[in-house]
């Protein structure tokens, strides 16, 4: 097995345990299905540009937050009724835990995809 270097940075992304208890009061069949405490399983990658400095990421997601916040919400709460009327910063670090990395490695060549 070859390993190949993406030349992005990684968004990782969970919801927070405040969105899924939002979203178990919604839904309380929910509480079923997931554990508010653990949500590791639960986690989407974006891939972002790449940036000389992980700093850097925390400035685009600054600028970019509310796409990336709005399919989060669309996932855990349907009722767009629901939401907040306007997004700020401080509702997408209130809903998604994150971290960003710069290591992104491929395990399948360009054959994979085609």
């Amino acid at each position: 097995m070859a390993l190949y270097d993406i030349n992005r940075v990684a968004l990782i992304l969970r919801p927070s345990e405040e969105l899924l208890n939002w979203a178990i009061r919604e839904d309380p069949a929910l509480e079923e299905e997931i554990d508010p405490e653990d949500s590791d399983d639960l986690a989407s990658v974006y891939l972002l540009p790449d940036f000389d400095d992980l700093d850097d990421a925390d400035v685009w997601i600054e600028k970019n937050f509310v796409e990336i916040l709005e399919s989060l919400l669309e996932e855990w709460i349907p009722n767009e009724a629901a939401w907040p009327d306007e997004f700020s910063f401080k509702h997408f670090e209130l809903y998604a835990d994150y971290a960003f990395t710069n290591m992104v490695v491929d395990t399948q060549d360009e054959s994979y995809d085609e």
